[in-house]
């Protein structure tokens, strides 16, 4: 179940990326939301991946999934704060 729940985390991650682009900048009316999903993201896994778990059920796919998720929040999260307090009017700059 855990794997599965960070499959999704990341898809989310990459949907928010996505949905940036694509819409260009629709993502400021939830910006807050997005930050606060990163956050949580980046919590869940670095809790999953410091977890004392057996080493039957922490295997090799498991440990991967820990690392994606912790990475894709975190490159969110600075693109997140990035596009919403620095650079507001970036998807500007790239059309």
């Amino acid at each position: 179940m855990q794997k599965v729940l960070m499959l999704l985390s990341i898809l989310m991650h990459i949907v928010l990326v996505a949905g940036y682009f694509i819409n260009s900048g629709i993502i400021f009316f939830t910006s807050y939301f997005w930050i606060i999903f990163c956050l949580i993201s980046l919590f869940i896994g670095l809790r999953y991946h410091f977890s004392k778990l057996n080493l039957s059920e922490k295997d090799l796919p498991y440990r991967i999934l820990t690392i994606l998720l912790t990475i894709s929040s975190s490159v969110s999260l600075i693109f997140l704060l990035y596009t919403t307090f620095f650079n507001p009017f970036l998807y500007l700059d790239i059309r």
